[in-house]
């Protein structure tokens, strides 16, 4: 049995622990900068590490740069008055909905019938789409994440691959 220590969430925080209180904190750098730096190389570890799962690791991190007084509330949440990331999340709901409705399997078969005589064809096809829902949609992030990526893997799939 793995010794309780090397848990995830004992790596992630303890990089985190370590970065804040072992490392010298640099010339010119404030303290809260120094912490705010902590938290987030800690956060990333635990995103890669997955000691709990995305949004709960995301929360605990944002209440953690509370808690400390890192950040204050309004400086904590001022990102999501950004429209861009509102269109990201509702592309991502999009994304779901493709997904459990089986849109995404049907604008997948319409690609086939169109474009699948090749799979040239199929990504000059996918091209040709992107072009055309970019002016709509200008985000990328948002565009692949909410649209492309569930027909994509239902081309995928469809055609036995399971990516």
């Amino acid at each position: 049995m793995p010794c309780p220590l090397f848990r995830p969430v004992h790596q992630s925080v303890g990089i985190g622990l370590a970065i804040r209180y072992v490392l010298p904190i640099p010339a010119g750098m404030d303290k809260s900068a120094w912490t705010l730096l902590a938290i987030f190389v800690s956060t990333i570890a635990g995103l890669i590490l997955e000691p709990l799962p995305v949004g709960a690791w995301s929360f605990v991190a944002a209440t953690l740069t509370l808690v400390t007084r890192t950040l204050n509330f309004t400086d904590l949440f001022a990102a999501f008055t950004n429209d861009v990331i509102w269109l990201i999340v509702v592309s991502f709901f999009f994304a779901k909905g493709f997904e459990k409705c089986g849109l995404g399997q049907r604008v997948a078969n319409i690609f086939v019938k169109l474009f699948g005589k090749s799979t040239l064809g199929l990504a000059y096809g996918l091209g040709v789409a992107e072009i055309m829902v970019a002016p709509a949609m200008p985000s990328t992030t948002a565009r692949a994440g909410g649209i492309f990526v569930p027909i994509i893997s239902s081309l995928s799939q469809s055609a036995g691959s399971m990516p």
